[in-house]
């Protein structure tokens, strides 16, 4: 989020610029503001790797993904799933981050959420100023944990009434969108999957259906309890790296060592597929997953901040949902 308060000279809002919703094709000029922000910007813990996952991974629902346009051209973009605003470094201080994030408070409004949640590089005053000017308010930080290679992890140990599967090609993504979100249930930051996002996921080249782990009961495997996903990815010189990207444990079966379990088989499946470090991202308030991941020698290498407005349930359209508090925060 990269747009500080516009000069009083420009006007608001900016004339020129037109803030609409993402569709097929502005990929290429959301790369070329990712790639010129990398340059720029030295965000940390930001890959070109990670340009190439999140371009891979924006839905095409309204309202999750907006794009800043000037003149034809993509100057900016606002990401609801990486709670990220961005701006191309040759058009800051225009209110082209103003109107988008304008833009991104009403659409918000209308899924019926209460807040807004933006990313904060602090290590970027511009950022800071911006997210002051329009409201945002630290909330809590997101670590990015690594556990080095050779770091040593007791394998798996799978009990005997627990059967494990992969995803498979005829799965049912509604009722799989259905258990990820209830697994996830109280979390920090609920993971908030769609149908349309998990099928564009699945539908990806480098997509791994054994990276997908389900968990069921020996006396019901078709009704999963738990589930990790894992993704091997390219690094720009070495051996890959390894990501875990979930784990979640439905409520009721919390408590049993499902989470120490599935670590166990991530770290394992990733080492087998040849991934070297491995890096999964947590929630600091997340006390119990952090001491999981702890305990299994992952460190804490970068802090994310997350910003938050609350947002006036007067914003919403009717029917919206706002005001029956459906309260769904952005991962």
């Amino acid at each position: 989020m990269l747009d500080p308060s516009p000069p009083s000279r420009t006007g608001y809002p900016p004339p020129d610029v037109k803030v609409r919703d993402f569709r097929r094709g502005d990929e290429a000029g959301i790369r070329a503001v990712m790639e010129a922000a990398f340059e720029t910007d030295a965000m940390p813990g930001w890959t070109p790797a990670e340009i190439d996952v999140e371009l891979s991974r924006i839905p095409v629902d309204p309202g999750e993904t907006l794009i800043a346009e000037v003149d034809g051209s993509i100057v900016g973009y606002w990401a609801r799933r990486f709670v990220d605003l961005r701006i191309h470094p040759g058009h800051r201080r225009r209110g082209y981050g103003r109107a988008l994030f304008t833009a991104a408070v009403e659409r918000t409004a209308e899924r019926g959420e209460e807040a807004i949640t933006l990313h904060v590089p602090t290590h970027l005053a511009a950022s800071v100023g911006f997210a002051r000017a329009v409201g945002l308010a630290y909330r809590s930080s997101l670590w990015q944990f690594r556990l080095a290679a050779g770091t040593p992890v007791a394998d798996p140990v799978i009990p005997d009434d627990l059967v494990l599967r992969s995803w498979t090609a005829d799965i049912d993504v509604d009722a799989f969108v259905a258990f990820a979100n209830a697994a996830w249930e109280g979390h920090p930051s609920p993971l908030g999957l769609t149908a349309e996002l998990a099928r564009l996921v699945a539908a990806l080249p480098a997509f791994d259906p054994g990276g997908i782990c389900f968990v069921s009961r020996a006396a019901a495997p078709d009704r999963p309890i738990a589930f990790a996903k894992v993704e091997v990815r390219a690094t720009e010189a070495g051996p890959p790296s390894g990501w875990i990207g979930q784990i979640g444990v439905l409520p009721e079966a919390r408590g049993e060592g499902l989470g120490r379990m599935l670590l166990r088989w991530s770290v394992a499946y990733l080492r087998r597929r040849g991934a070297a470090d491995i890096e999964l991202a947590v929630e600091a308030e997340n006390e119990l997953a952090l001491g999981l991941y702890l305990r299994a020698g992952f460190e804490r290498v970068v802090a994310w901040q997350h910003w938050v407005k609350p947002l006036p349930t007067s914003l919403a359209r009717p029917g919206s949902g706002a005001e029956l508090g459906d309260r769904r925060a952005a991962r």
